[in-house]
């Protein structure tokens, strides 16, 4: 589902949130600041260079906007060239990163990710970083992109603003002046302030990573496994704990969890 960190000027955010953040979004990670005026990117597939550059270049260059990004892979192939952030068509003055799933369509062998295909193809036929603002296209991506969070970082001249935050509301603010898109950055004590249970349909829900949720000699005996988020004992019979009410794979609640899970594997309804 991977993170999305981004840090207002002057704040710096706790090696040990964006390492647990890493270790839960593995897949690639990278990084953009603006430094002397210019959008300066780093990515590479290594937790701890991408850990350790940021904080030593954030540390030296505090006074801008930045962007941290971990990767948790849905689309596209695994490697530095789909870690984010991705400069925006040609404008080298403008990166973006985002947290979520994108409606976006793939050509067969297209090894790019959803979130590069917007940045690389979409973003800039809509007109670049300056269109988002126009009004009616800022709401058209946010609507759009719902359920995801997009962060786009630029010191183009036609663009009024230094950073955008794509439905920003889906993230949360801490006191540092960091913006999370969501708390898989968190150790799990941390995570909630509290358990919310909801009701769940009787169903035959399997999936192929964790096997039957059944025991196999008694088909309404169900297994109980803890949830990785609230480490409390679950029946896993959604994808979503039962108790803290988070995804299992992305940590997001189900409101706004875009993990993507076969229709016959979906034999209820979710309810929002």
């Amino acid at each position: 589902m991977c993170l999305l960190v981004v840090c207002k000027p002057g704040s710096i955010p706790n090696r040990d949130d964006l390492q647990r953040g890493a270790c839960a979004n593995p897949h690639g990670y990278g990084f953009a600041m603006i430094i002397d005026g210019k959008v300066v990117r780093y990515r590479t597939m290594s937790q701890k260079k991408a850990v350790n550059k940021f904080l030593e270049m954030r540390s030296q260059n505090p006074d801008g906007y930045a962007i941290w990004h971990a990767r948790y892979a849905t689309h596209g192939v695994k490697n530095e060239d789909n870690c984010h952030p991705f400069q925006v068509g040609d404008d080298e003055d403008t990166m973006l990163a985002h947290n979520g799933v994108l409606d976006t369509h793939i050509e067969k062998g297209d090894k790019r990710s959803d979130t590069r295909i917007f940045a690389e193809d979409t973003l800039p036929k809509l007109g670049g970083v300056a269109a988002l603002d126009d009004e009616n296209i800022w709401l058209l991506v946010n609507g759009w992109a719902s359920g995801s969070k997009i962060a786009v970082l630029t010191v183009n001249p036609e663009a009024k603003h230094q950073l955008y935050l794509v439905n920003e509301y889906l993230g949360e603010w801490d006191d540092d002046g960091i913006w999370w898109s969501n708390k898989s950055y968190q150790p799990v004590e941390k995570k909630y302030s509290s358990t919310y249970k909801y009701s769940t349909p009787k169903s035959t829900y399997s999936t192929p990573d964790y096997g039957s949720i059944y025991l196999k000699d008694d088909p309404d005996e169900i297994f109980a496994m803890p949830c990785p988020n609230c480490m409390v004992d679950s029946t896993w019979e959604l994808e979503w704990c039962e108790h803290c009410n988070l995804c299992y794979d992305c940590a997001d609640p189900k409101e706004s969890c875009m993990c993507y899970v076969p229709a016959q594997y979906r034999p209820y309804e979710i309810g929002y």
